[in-house]
């Protein structure tokens, strides 16, 4: 009968645990997000992610995101840019949105921007366009944007 107790005296602390834990992350989500509506793009970028991987909601994502990018963080444009143009099709308004994304952190030496842009261009058939940034990606150590280069040389 000890043991009995014994286990339920345990099995109780774990559950409280777990409880803490789970407030915990709440408010330290929600800081996170107070400190995005203070303007900080890092903070925006980390609700991003959060809502990508934790809570698989691409939407929410994609809103955090645009405002990281809005706000110079470069990766913010990347991660945002891929789920925009995973929204859309060839010309769609989600890969002109997409393209500007990607340009503004290829702009700003983001090597995975310049890639995905000379990825975007090759599927919309424009292979010269899609080399030049596969060649930018290159130049700032992309080995997969060295690849496509010569792939697109030969």
């Amino acid at each position: 009968m000890t043991n009995i107790i014994k286990f339920g005296v345990i099995l109780t602390g774990v559950f409280l645990g777990l409880a803490a834990l789970g407030n915990t992350v709440w408010a330290e989500q929600n800081s996170i997000k107070d400190l995005c509506g203070e303007g900080n793009s890092t903070a925006c970028f980390k609700v991003g992610q959060n809502a990508l991987s934790l809570d698989r909601d691409n939407k929410t994502a994609l809103v955090f995101f645009t405002k990281a990018c809005d706000g110079g963080h470069m990766t913010g444009c990347t991660f945002g840019g891929n789920l925009m143009q995973n929204t859309g099709k060839q010309y769609s308004p989600q890969w002109k949105k997409a393209a500007k994304m990607f340009q503004k952190a290829c702009d700003a030496g983001e090597d995975a921007s310049c890639f995905n842009l000379g990825s975007l261009k090759y599927k919309e058939g424009r292979a010269s366009k899609a080399k030049k940034y596969y060649q930018q990606a290159c130049d700032m150590g992309n080995q997969p944007g060295c690849a496509n280069v010569e792939w697109l040389s030969k």
